[in-house]
């Protein structure tokens, strides 16, 4: 007789007692899930390395179909074409001009309109002002996360009961 989960884990009844049963096994599963793939992956690696063979099973690679433009073909063979539709990912141009550059730029070109959408990475910040000097300048904000089931006692633990 083969045992299910379901029998060594049955779903509580309560909903809000599955609800946490659900979260728990999905926790689970995802521990579960890189561990036995790490451990694929390992057992491949030793398959391979020590030359390991079987006549009931082959180590076999699937491929899959990617299709990409000729850039470079592109340019050569259809300039105007190519003009039109070329483009740089915005993180690669990040990477070629740099953060303060681009705001520069936009700056010119949009005015205050980028007022709004200006960021502060908090490590560069700190690259700049002291510990003391940062204070004023960071400000803790709550953000509503996932929702989550807890118990009455932990509740009431919390003052939320």
């Amino acid at each position: 007789m083969k045992t299910t989960l379901p029998q060594l884990h049955p779903r509580p009844n309560d909903a809000f007692e599955a609800a946490l049963h659900s979260r728990d096994l999905a926790y689970a599963f995802e521990g579960f899930h890189f561990g036995f793939l790490e451990q694929y992956h390992l057992d491949i690696e030793t398959i391979r390395a020590e030359n390991v063979e079987s006549a009931e099973y082959r180590i076999f690679h699937p491929t899959k179909t990617v299709y990409e433009v000729n850039v470079a073909k592109l340019r050569d063979a259809l300039p105007e074409i190519h003009q039109k539709v070329v483009h740089l990912r915005s993180c690669d141009v990040e990477k070629f001009l740099g953060r303060g550059y681009l705001y520069a730029c936009a700056k010119s070109a949009a005015g205050d309109r980028v007022t709004e959408y200006e960021r502060v990475n908090l490590a560069d910040l700190r690259k700049v002002l002291t510990p003391e000097e940062i204070g004023p300048y960071v400000v803790a904000r709550e953000r509503v996360a996932g929702p989550e089931i807890i118990t009455a006692a932990e509740a009431k633990e919390h003052g939320m009961a």
